[in-house]
Order: structure tokens, then sequence, then C-alpha cells
């Protein structure tokens, strides 16, 4: 009996350990099976008829020398001297004949437009004060008047008596010094007088009125300005820039300072427009770093003519860092991303075949993406029709829009 039961525990573990290496046989060869078929691209099989239906079109992967970059997001700022503000010269309230010369926002104005006309006005204490001395001034034209009548009478009476041989030329002189003195005080009291009138004076002709000009050709970005509105001298009444040419800031961390080149130019594309890139030319090298974010910010100028960037937006930078590199190019519109750098491209392999290739995404330059991975120069890349091999891959689950 003991006999028996030790046979069956023996049998009992000799099937335990032929479970055991059949599960992990299975196991490897499913893991196996696996990574061959990650390896292994997805491939795919069209006729010419249904190539032709989906209407497939591929280019030629090309080999390109390029530079490394570092990318950096920056944003437009107006160039220096391409951003002013017009405030007033005088505090005064803006005339009822501004109504017609106000630009609207976004309005294109040139150097020396007329933009508005303010009227001056004066404070209780200074118009009190310009009374006063209003009246001071027409007191003393009366004096000065009064003054010069009696010397030109004094001179007029010397001339007789120095013709009749009654008075000495001296005397004579000094009647005609005196009349020439009291001319020149009453022509002086008159213009006192005149600039006291000016400064009250109101109406169309008022000296008292100035007028506000572009100092420069540009947009208008910012009017806080109605007509009979009150002003001072303090408050900006219109901001004017001129968007023909901006700078484009580029924090670099200082950790990639010494990688860049900061006297390269660089590619600046607006974030979430494909195919808009502008050439920033360097203006700035960024030599002081911020504490707080520790970077420094390279200035770039972009001729902006068309007037696609805007103050403020946001771009992309591409700074070149290090020496060009041969690199397999493709077409961007050939590329469907999948996020984190990754993304797939078709690949015909012979005239009926396609292949779906893993590539990692680089440098992006003239409607063409570096990618790394399987793709050789020379390849066939499929551009048009990309999504509809997308949808017919094997393997590849149905989406929603599908289902």
């Amino acid at each position: 009996m003991k006999s028996a039961d030790r046979f069956s525990l023996v049998g009992f573990l000799l099937c335990l350990a032929i479970f055991a290496a059949c599960a992990e046989r299975e196991e490897r060869e499913g893991s196996t099976r696996e990574e061959k078929e990650k390896k292994e691209p997805k491939a795919l099989t069209l006729t010419l008829a249904q190539q032709e239906t989906i209407g497939v079109t591929t280019e030629k992967a090309v080999v390109r020398a390029v530079r490394p970059v570092i990318a950096s997001f920056g944003r437009v700022i107006p160039r220096l001297q391409g951003r002013v503000q017009v405030a007033s010269p005088v505090a005064g309230r803006v005339t009822a004949q501004s109504v017609s010369l106000i630009p609207s926002l976004g309005a294109l104005v040139h150097k020396g437009q007329l933009l508005a006309e303010v009227e001056q006005t004066y404070t209780a204490p200074e118009q009190v004060q310009l009374d006063v001395g209003e009246q001071g001034a027409a007191g003393a034209v009366q004096e000065a008047q009064a003054a010069l009548e009696a010397a030109a009478a004094e001179y007029e009476r010397s001339q007789h008596l120095f013709q009749a041989k009654i008075v000495s030329r001296k005397r004579l002189e000094e009647a005609k010094a005196a009349w020439l003195q009291a001319r020149s005080r009453y022509e002086t009291a008159r213009r006192q007088q005149a600039s006291y009138h000016t400064a009250t004076a109101t109406g169309g002709e008022s000296p008292r009125r100035f007028p506000l000009t572009a100092p420069l050709e540009g947009l208008i970005v910012q009017a806080e300005i109605t007509a009979g509105q009150q002003v001072d001298t303090t408050s900006p009444l219109f901001t004017i820039a001129d968007l023909s040419t901006v700078w484009v800031e580029a924090p670099i961390f200082e950790g990639d300072l010494d990688k860049v080149d900061r006297k390269s130019e660089a590619t600046i594309r607006s974030v979430g427009e494909e195919g808009a890139a502008w050439t920033g030319k360097p203006i700035y090298a960024g030599e002081v770093v911020d504490s707080l974010k520790r970077a420094a910010n390279l200035l770039y100028v972009v001729d902006n003519t068309a007037g696609r960037l805007k103050l403020g937006m946001s771009v992309s930078v591409a700074v070149p860092a290090g020496p060009e590199k041969q690199v397999v190019m493709v077409p961007e519109a050939a590329l469907a991303e999948s996020g984190g750098g990754k993304g797939v491209v078709y690949v015909r392999r012979s005239p009926t075949l396609f292949a779906e290739e893993e590539v990692t995404i680089g440098i992006r330059q003239g409607g063409l993406v570096t990618v790394a991975g399987e793709v050789k120069e020379g390849d066939d890349i499929v551009v048009i029709g990309a999504p509809e091999l997308f949808g017919q891959m094997p393997g590849r689950l149905p989406t929603a829009e599908e289902e």
C-alpha cells in the first residue's frame, strides 16, 4: 500500500512538471510571435484599379543636408520705435469736428495724418488769472497809448521849433528818442493784450486748438477717444503700430545657450497653422538670463509685409544648433502623427503592395519633415491617399465614425 502511494505521488509530480514546461513553452512562443508581429510592418495589397479609385499619389523620400535645431516657443512683439502712443499736448476737450477725423481700430494711417483736434481748456483758478491778466493788459495798452500820443506831439513840436532855430538839435533828438521808446512800449502792451485774448478765445479759428497727428505710418491698434471727451496730457489716446516689420522673442534655457548658433537665421512658424513659415534674422544674442525662468531671450527681426503675424501671437522658433547632417526627409503631407514625436508613413514596396512604417519625427523644413526608421532614400511615399490606407491596414481598429 505504501509502495502504491509512492508511485502515485511520483506520477502526480511528473504531470505537474510536464504541464509547467508546456505552459512555459507556449508563453515563450506567444511572446516570440508577438515580437515578430511587432517587427513585421503592416502591409496591404491594393490593385491598380483600387489605387486609382482612392487616388493614391506618391513622392520619393529624399536625403537633405539639414542643421539640428532647438525648438522654442516665442511671441511676436513690436520692433523698437515700431509702436507709438499719441497723447494730447494740452489738457482740453476733443472737438466735435473730430468725429470725421478719428480713425477706427485696424485702420491704416499715414505719417502726419490728422487724427483729431483738442481745444485747450483751463481750470477755474487759471481762468480767473487769465481774466485778471487780460484786464491788466488792456489798462497797460491805454496808458502806453496815452504816453505815445504825448511823445508824438512833443516830437512834432520839437521839429517845428528846430526849424525855427529856437531849440537845438540835441533837444530834437531827445524828443525823437522819447517818441520811439513810447511807441515800443505801446506795441509791447498790444502784443501782451493780444496773447491774453487768444488764450481765452473760442471757436474754429482759436489758436487754442491743437492737432493730433500720426507720428508714423501704421495700424491703429488701440483708440481711447471720442468727440467731446475731456483729455489730459498723461493718457494715450491712440496706439499706432507699424507691423510691416516685427520682432520675435524666443526664450532659450540657459543649458542650451552654448548649443545654439545665435548668429544664424531661425525658422519661425505660427502655432497651429501648417505651411506658414518666416525667416528670422538675429538682432540680439540674449546676454541676460532671467533669474526666475532661467532662460535668455533671443530676438529676431521678421519681414511681415503680408501682416499675418500679429502682436502677442505665439510662434514656434527653430534655432539652429550644430553642423549640418544628411537625413532622410519625406513630404509633411505624407506623415500621420501619433504623438510623442512618432508617426507613420506608407511606403509602396511594389506596384500593389503598401507597407506602414513607424518613424520618429525630426526637423521640418520647406514642406518636408525628417524621419528616422526603416524609410530609405528613394522609397515611394504615399502623399495622397494615406488616410484611406490607414483605415484599411490589417490590424487597425475601426474608428468611431466607421463603427
